[in-house]
């Protein structure tokens, strides 16, 4: 009987995350999870244009593709 690899993530083949973090950084709330990285761009403008002064992020898993403002922060 072959075993098959675990499952990292409960929805295979969604791998684009827009997230909105708190002011310190610490902790975050998932906005969207994406399947393409158009829709996760679109969702993060949108996120932008409500919040202009938020902290956001797309991340395909711990890889961090844009941030809001950009910068180490």
């Amino acid at each position: 009987m072959a075993l098959s690899p675990p499952q990292d993530h409960w929805l295979a083949g969604f791998n684009f995350n827009v997230e909105e973090w708190d002011a310190k950084g610490q902790s975050y709330e998932t906005l969207a999870i994406c399947r393409s990285l158009g829709l996760a761009r679109a969702a993060f403008k949108v996120a932008i244009a409500e919040t202009p002064a938020g902290r956001f992020m797309i991340r395909s898993r711990t890889r961090v593709v844009k941030r809001h403002p950009e910068g180490d922060w």
